[in-house]
């Protein structure tokens, strides 16, 4: 390994390592206000509005909270697919979901996930995903595991990422299998990219 990448790997950790403290500090009840923020400005993009099957992450801490997204899209009678750990190969793969009440429990790392893998025949035509940090041309920057960056890598419909204004930055630094959001949902804007 060469010391750019040396280099580039210890600015990512850092600032993962700060962004978690800064996420950190908010409280629940200002997580729970400004996710519905954040949820109301999601809801109103017309992308999501056509969606008629969509992949959402299920909220972890204080991350933006899905679940009420997820409900509410369930009632509007829309395909939900949520990641589910695939513990032999080491990597999320989308499940159906169909009661967040009733199907989900703590999976890998703690998050939640269904209780049982239901495959898909289609594939979504939204992805929301979380993420740790992001930028003014909508990269993402998340744990470090790869995760989402390995299903979203192919992913051909619409990516979107849920953050807190706090969470943005100018810029990140990026590596070349970092994917990239088309839109960034804060409970004060919402970016495109270009």
């Amino acid at each position: 390994m060469n010391t750019a990448d040396d280099t580039h790997k210890a600015e990512k950790r850092a600032l993962r390592e700060r962004m978690l403290a800064v996420r950190g500090t908010l409280a629940p009840g200002e997580v729970a206000r400004r996710s519905e923020q954040v949820a109301a400005r999601l809801l109103a993009l017309p992308e999501v509005q056509r969606a008629t099957t969509i992949f959402c992450y299920l909220s972890f801490g204080n991350e933006v909270a899905t679940h009420a997204l997820v409900r509410y899209w369930l009632a509007d009678g829309r395909g939900v697919l949520v990641p589910v750990f695939n513990v032999a190969q080491r990597c999320y793969r989308p499940s159906l979901v169909r009661d967040v009440d009733h199907d989900l429990v703590p999976g890998r790392f703690g998050i939640l996930e269904p209780r049982a893998f239901v495959p898909v025949d289609s594939h979504a035509d939204i992805a929301v995903v979380p993420g740790l940090a992001f930028d003014a041309v909508c990269q993402r920057l998340g744990f470090g595991k790869g995760y989402y960056d390995t299903m979203l890598r192919e992913f051909a419909g619409v990516k979107i990422g849920l953050a807190f204004d706090c969470q943005l930055l100018p810029a990140l630094p990026v590596a070349a299998h970092d994917v990239a959001m088309d839109f960034i949902v804060t409970e004060t804007q919402v970016i495109r990219r270009n």
